[in-house]
């Protein structure tokens, strides 16, 4: 069976169709800067060789044309599944319908940056393939197993009725594929491992897994939630954000954006979200970089030391995401003198590292690992699984 991969950003859009009855990728791409002329697109056949372009894409309407002409002939795809990031009242992955679509505008305000987008290019693929099976697989999806002890709030009860406020947690699909990849990679079970996946990224979460399911995540029921991200806050007290509408007499929407444009690594540095560009600043000597820096680097390191209470110990730390697989700064000072709990990095394996692989010391009694992301697998299985079984959409 054949699925195309649809991942959606607020101003790019990717896509793979992957093989599942081979378990290989036939192509992929991508097209980035929509809305912003010029935008550019990368295409990858069969062949591998890349074919690389400016193009003028205002809308993800047009970047979806754009893929649908790279890749040609469609005749053999099963459907499309989408990296959908959440909806209200629903759970699992789901056939597409009007109510899917609904629910994904009715939380609009809790991932503005993200369903719009996703509305915009399922509206896209209708229009285009109106015959095609679409899917929506949601990132609280693999979150489902966490306990209501770990995934409550400390807010009325009415809240929760009749709004269903609580932890959902995202980047379902990236620490999904972590439990399924570390078994594989250490030719252990699943059933009997303890793992910390962290996808550190543009946008950055940590999982506890114990035989294979998530037991708890950072994020919350936003993706606001947890260690701080590239230009959004993370964990903040509600009081603050209250007190400064109610000093400088912002709405909902000013607020909105400075919490989520403004602040985390972009916040704390006055320079920028990327960790590279903050590194670089901190290393010429700017203290606002270097703070930011260490504060991004410590919460992630006491996320690490809950979530082993919370597991009763750890056999591995998985890496992965955009940071996790490529900063040995960010390895490096994440696991800085843990090794009290068996947490030991080799120099060596982290500075000479690439791809995937183990990174941890020989003397290590937690193994350390570097995987790289890959939802795509993830989110195609589960597409494959609705459309065989034709799983309606449900809460």
């Amino acid at each position: 069976m054949k699925i195309l991969c649809a991942n959606v950003g607020s101003t790019s859009f990717k896509y793979e169709i992957l093989d599942l009855d081979h378990s290989i990728s036939i192509m992929k791409g991508n097209v980035e800067r929509i809305g912003n002329y010029p935008s550019y697109f990368t295409h990858a056949g069969p062949s591998g060789t890349p074919v690389t372009g400016e193009i003028d894409v205002p809308d993800h309407s047009m970047a979806i044309q754009h893929a649908i002409a790279q890749i040609g002939d469609l005749s053999e795809l099963a459907g499309v599944g989408f990296k959908t990031v959440f909806g209200k009242g629903i759970w699992r992955s789901a056939l597409i319908n009007e109510k899917v679509i609904q629910a994904l505008v009715d939380y609009i305000p809790l991932a503005p940056l993200h369903n719009p987008a996703y509305i915009a290019s399922i509206r896209a693929f209708q229009g285009l393939l109106p015959k095609m099976p679409l899917v929506a697989v949601f990132e609280t999806w693999y979150h489902q197993t966490i306990p209501d002890y770990a995934y409550d709030f400390g807010v009325p009860r009415s809240w929760v009725e009749k709004h269903a406020i609580r932890r959902y947690g995202f980047h379902g699909a990236s620490h999904r594929w972590i439990s399924e990849r570390v078994p594989q990679l250490i030719n252990r079970s699943s059933e009997e491992l303890r793992i910390i996946s962290c996808h550190l990224g543009g946008s950055s979460s940590l999982c506890a897994i114990k035989s294979g399911q998530s037991i708890d995540t950072s994020m919350g029921i936003s993706t606001q939630y947890g260690v701080i991200q590239s230009t959004r806050t993370g964990d903040l007290d509600p009081f603050a954000v209250l007190y400064m509408m109610d000093q400088e007499h912002w709405d909902t929407k000013e607020i909105t954006r400075q919490l989520m444009e403004e602040s985390g690594l972009k916040g704390i540095s006055g320079t920028s979200g990327d960790l590279r560009d903050v590194e670089a600043a901190a290393n010429a000597g700017d203290d606002n970089a270097r703070l930011a820096m260490e504060t991004f680097f410590y919460g992630v390191k006491k996320q690490i030391g809950a979530y082993i209470a919370v597991l009763g110990g750890l056999d591995v730390i998985a890496f992965t995401g955009g940071i996790g697989e490529k900063s040995v700064t960010a390895r490096t000072q994440i696991c800085l003198e843990l090794d009290w709990l068996g947490i030991e990095l080799s120099t060596e394996k982290n500075q000479n590292h690439i791809g995937e692989g183990e990174i941890s010391a020989d003397s290590s009694r937690v193994k350390v690992l570097v995987i790289p992301a890959n939802e795509e697998i993830i989110v195609a299985q589960e597409t494959a699984n609705v459309i065989e079984k034709n799983i309606p959409n449900a809460s």
